[in-house]
């Protein structure tokens, strides 16, 4: 099955929409997609998130993680112009 190709902004917020859907992860604020080839992974990308005071460090950690391997299989980078 052949993925998806997306910009870093609507990788972004996918990623965003699928972390806030965690219990604990109302305090992510902000994801930012890095272009980064991972060979294991097979990604084009890497996800960077930043929450706001108060959040739930280890819930936040579990969302993302499960998010990234939702996602990996799903979406590749668009090349950039």
């Amino acid at each position: 099955m052949a993925k998806a190709l997306v910009t870093k902004q609507e990788l972004a917020l996918i990623a965003l929409q699928e972390i806030r859907r965690f219990p604990g992860s109302e305090h992510v604020t902000t994801v930012e997609v890095e272009h980064q080839i991972d060979k294991v992974l097979q990604t084009n990308w890497t996800l960077h998130v930043f929450t706001g005071e108060g959040a739930n460090m280890a819930r936040i950690q579990f969302a993302i993680n499960t998010t990234r391997k939702r996602l990996r299989h799903r979406y590749d980078l668009r090349p950039e112009s």
